[in-house]
């Protein structure tokens, strides 16, 4: 990336971890924030802050944003980067731009002060159950986190989410403002059959398949939904089920028995797909060959599937829990997380015809709706 010439001071500086490190969804919603600052009243009145040590891994797209604030590499894990750039970063800021409003696109962990800290809140999933490893106790980082927190403006992600602020620390309106994620810009709901063609080869999809896309975290539920598609396997054949996303080494305390369930159940053996990471490009197509999406998540701060599954038109069944209640309407399409009868049921009837299962996209999640509502939040915080 070429470097910018230096420019006057932001009024916004967009810390960028995310665009480097997150995880799908998380970069995802930083990408998206960023187009719509370049499309709105902030224009060229922001800058999105990346490590120095990580410069050569900057994204090409932000050669007419980026600035580089002094910062070695810790060589450490994605929390203790956020720890420790954030804090860098915060210093750079004292000194070069002390006007800027801080803006990060996730929960940030800087501890140093920051001037009206401006953050998103994508879920409180952390707080509500809390660390396998210390026994469901918050550690030092998340404490960290939610000192900060309190002294920021959030933007929720979803209702459900901004509940939880409320419930779970008292943080409430006019400290948190509900604006729901968007579509990118760059997510093309009509694919090319070309592409579409060459996505199927690559990764040996077959004709007909389900998905499944996201983490593997506990509570994205996968040992559920592989215990309930190997009942309604035993009554009639269903088409394969594909997990689409980057498969953790093993079962642990924070995944639950997903290895476990696969080795106990020999109807999986032959019928379930592990393709890994696919790359954003390839989401769109990816969505677009599935005959179903299930969504099994007993805990989900947004959910960005629903969204992408309405926008290519392809059906999908979720969880009657937490943010996709806000999603869906159509009670046909929701099951229980917690018990498989109903699971197996949405199932059986899918294998009969998925088609019954789409459901439409609502204007609000929109890339020009979306960004509207995200640039008017963030004037508001500047304000």
């Amino acid at each position: 990336m070429k470097r910018r010439p230096p420019s006057a001071s932001p009024a916004l500086a967009f810390y960028g971890h995310t665009l480097l490190d997150g995880t799908g969804g998380l970069q995802r919603y930083a990408r998206a924030a960023v187009d719509a600052l370049r499309g709105g009243p902030l224009a060229g009145r922001f800058r999105v802050y990346l490590p120095s040590c990580r410069r050569a891994e900057a994204p090409a797209g932000l050669a007419d944003v980026a600035e580089f604030f002094p910062a070695p590499d810790p060589r450490r894990g994605f929390s203790f980067a956020n720890l420790f750039w954030s804090n860098l970063l915060a210093l750079h800021l004292r000194r070069k731009a002390p006007e800027a409003v801080f803006y990060a696109p996730f929960e940030c962990q800087a501890f140093l002060p920051l001037r009206r800290p401006v953050l998103t809140s994508h879920d409180c999933y952390g707080d509500r159950f809390g660390a396998p490893s210390r026994g469901g106790r918050p550690g030092p980082g998340r404490r960290l986190l939610l000192a900060q927190m309190r002294r920021s403006r959030l933007l929720a992600v979803s209702r459900f989410t901004a509940g939880e602020l409320a419930d779970l620390h008292g943080l409430t309106p006019p400290a948190v403002e509900v604006v729901p994620n968007w579509l990118p810009r760059d997510f093309d709901p009509r694919p090319a059959e070309a592409r579409m063609a060459d996505l199927r080869a690559r990764l040996g999809l077959p004709p007909r398949f389900w998905l499944y896309l996201g983490g593997y975290r506990l509570n994205k539920n996968l040992p559920f939904l592989l215990a309930a598609y190997a009942e309604a396997s035993r009554r009639r054949t269903l088409p394969p089920l594909v997990l689409a996303g980057k498969i953790p080494a093993g079962d642990t305390p924070f995944t639950g028995p997903l290895f476990a369930t696969l080795a106990r159940l020999p109807e999986l053996r032959d019928s379930v797909l592990r393709i890994g990471h696919v790359p954003e490009e390839d989401l769109p197509a990816l969505y677009k060959l599935a005959s179903l999406v299930v969504c099994p998540s007993f805990y989900e701060g947004f959910g960005y599937p629903v969204i992408e599954a309405a926008a290519t038109g392809t059906p999908l069944i979720a969880a009657r829990a937490t943010s996709f209640l806000e999603l869906i309407s159509d009670p046909g399409r929701l099951f229980s997380p917690h018990e498989p009868a109903e699971l197996i049921a949405r199932l059986l009837s899918a294998a009969e015809g998925e088609s019954g299962f789409a459901g439409p996209l609502a204007p609000t999640h929109l890339p020009a709706a979306g960004e509207a509502r995200f640039n008017a939040a963030v004037e508001r915080a500047l304000a």
